[in-house]
């Protein structure tokens, strides 16, 4: 599965996001920016189109930022796509004159319904998890 840019800035901006939640304060876009890579003018519209969508709210002024919306174990990568990419079903198959195109096409239906699931089933605390534990120990000489 191939995710655009903007798909890998959103769900990184969200896992920041997701790491500062229990302290209440909103993250500052420069933190978020400087910390993971991503372009600051290109991550505040993806930061607004996820505000749009209801999965961040954002506070004004010197101690502003973001915050999730909901908390991370309610927020699914489902969600995150839905919010930042047009995904299109195939609905017809370029070889629509074959009498075999609508197995091509069945097949790509479940595909896509298997994809869904498996998104629909991972939260950003999951993921929060998985990039702690995937860390390990740092040492120090």
């Amino acid at each position: 599965m191939n995710l655009s840019a903007k798909t890998e800035y959103a769900c990184l901006a969200l896992l920041e996001l997701a790491q500062h939640f229990e302290s209440g304060r909103p993250v500052q876009v420069r933190l978020i920016a400087e910390r993971h890579g991503i372009p600051s003018p290109f991550l505040v519209q993806i930061l607004q189109e996820l505000k749009r969508s209801r999965l961040v709210t954002s506070t004004r002024g010197a101690g502003g930022g973001y915050r999730l919306a909901r908390p991370p174990g309610e927020i699914t990568l489902a969600e995150v796509l839905d919010a930042v990419e047009a995904h299109e079903e195939p609905t017809t198959c370029a070889a629509a004159s074959s009498p075999l195109a609508p197995a091509l096409l069945d097949v790509c239906h479940e595909l896509s319904a298997t994809r869904r699931q498996r998104l629909e089933g991972i939260t950003l605390a999951q993921l929060v998890d998985r990039a702690c534990a995937g860390a390990g120990p740092m040492w120090y000489i």
